[in-house]
């Protein structure tokens, strides 16, 4: 497909937000993979350019019509791959140096929204895949690594590769929701959603220091590891519950939200996936509208009960997420809980997004820990569930927060996990935030014997 093509609703919004901080960085997406021995640069140039043959956002640029943001793709040929050789350097400079081109603004009217760059030493290489999030979301992510690994390996082999052909294309969703909002469907969407958030507040955390007039999106991330032990329990307790494991989840963070900010209605966002013709699962795109989560407490509330509404929230959200939220208007909440699953991906694939070292076609594979998508919101709390893990990143905010602050809600975020799977009928208002150990930590603190 070539020529000049509509947005979305949602790329529309984020156009919007690029207008206002084009040097930001809050929106620039990446994953990078370590691979030893390096790869064929040849096959994997190869590769690269077949991608941009299947997917023309890869080739696209944004720029604007008459005063309208649009779509221009080009040819497969103008997606730039570069190749850095870096000598022997060590692990660390390299990973810092992947670090830096991540935070490298994007053009997205000269050089549009991806970048993919190999940095190459004697003996390995690591290959990074970068973009804009006007032109992914996380299962775009995995497609894209899917993809191109998959035509790697194939080309190497002396075959084509075993895609699923594509039967619709990005511009479809465009237009399939562009159909839905002149239709009747729009009002009754719209209708629902105004009724969910009608007099609500946005979640607000207390800050480390006052919000600035101006945001300058910059932005970190903590991750930590959920213990291996209590993953089985949050599942069992989850399906006790009646709700998946991403509600029983969100349940416990409403609640601490719930203890930090004493608010007792309050608004956060989860974006969901529109991805809900099933042709549409094999195309890289930005595929997503923010739900507008409400959750409400008292001093009575128990966990169980906050699980239980979050359960149905999440249900009635999603029934009615092909409506694109941004289109009520106002900044609706300042913070996200998603969830993404590593289980999307098969075999090899999936070990190495839970965090292995894989041994695949003659190559060892390892995914890097690379900064991606912060300082959007004051947080943004993303849960990657693999087979039998789950890992938490929490990107906040830095002008908002101190690192500090965000370990210690991390910490207090997993004491309330493990309060709510063993006494789910506990009183929020009441659940204890630090463990014993913690506990006589402080009391040795405070009577000095510490």
């Amino acid at each position: 497909m070539t020529g000049i093509q509509p947005l979305s609703a949602g790329q529309e919004g984020l156009w919007l937000l690029y207008g206002l901080a084009p040097d930001g960085v809050a929106y620039n997406d990446a994953g990078a993979a370590q691979m030893s021995p390096a790869p064929d640069l040849a096959i994997l140039q190869r590769a690269v350019r077949a991608l941009a043959e299947r997917h023309d956002l890869l080739c696209s640029r944004f720029i604007e019509v008459d005063g309208e943001p649009r779509r221009e793709v080009g040819d497969p040929d103008s997606l730039r791959f570069e190749v850095r050789d870096v000598g022997d350097i060590d692990d660390e400079a390299l990973l810092d140096l992947v670090r830096a081109t991540i935070k490298v603004p994007y053009r997205l009217e000269e050089t549009g929204p991806f970048r993919f760059v190999m940095w190459r030493r004697a003996e390995d290489a690591v290959l990074m895949i970068g973009s804009h999030h006007i032109a992914t979301d996380a299962q775009s992510n995995w497609l894209l690594w899917r993809d191109l690994l998959e035509a790697y390996w194939a080309f190497s082999a002396g075959r084509e590769p075993g895609w699923t052909p594509l039967t619709v294309s990005y511009a479809d969703h465009v237009a399939h929701e562009r159909t839905m909002l002149d239709s009747p469907r729009r009002e009754i969407l719209e209708g629902y959603w105004r009724t969910a958030v009608a007099d609500a507040t946005a979640a607000e955390l207390p800050t480390d220091r006052p919000r600035p007039a101006k945001r300058s999106f910059v932005g970190d991330a903590y991750t930590r590891r959920v213990p291996d032990e209590l993953v089985p329990r949050i599942k069992a307790a989850a399906t006790a519950a009646g709700v998946t494991p991403f509600a029983y989840l969100l349940g416990v963070f409403q609640s601490l939200v719930f203890r930090y900010s004493g608010q007792t209605d309050f608004v956060i966002g989860c974006p969901a996936s529109t991805r809900r013709r099933g042709g549409m699962r094999e195309v890289i795109g930005y595929f997503v509208n923010p739900l507008l989560l409400r959750s409400r407490f008292g001093s009575t509330t128990t966990f169980a009960e906050a699980i239980a509404a979050a359960g149905a929230t999440v249900s009635g959200g999603m029934a009615h997420a092909s409506y694109p939220t941004s289109l009520l208007g106002g900044q609706r909440f300042n913070m996200c809980f998603t969830q993404v699953s590593a289980g999307k991906m098969t075999g090899y694939l999936d070990r190495i997004a839970a965090g292995e070292t894989v041994e695949h076609e003659g190559y060892r594979l390892r995914s890097l820990d690379v900064p991606h998508l912060e300082g959007q919101f004051d947080l943004t709390v993303e849960i990657t569930q693999s087979t039998d893990s789950l890992i938490a990143a929490f990107r906040y905010d830095t002008d908002l927060f101190d690192r500090a602050t965000i370990e210690r809600f991390v910490g207090h975020f997993l004491r309330l996990t493990e309060v709510a799977v063993s006494t789910p009928d506990v009183r929020v208002s009441r659940a204890s935030l630090v463990d014993d150990a913690e506990r006589q930590r402080l009391l040795a603190m405070a009577t000095g014997s510490a």
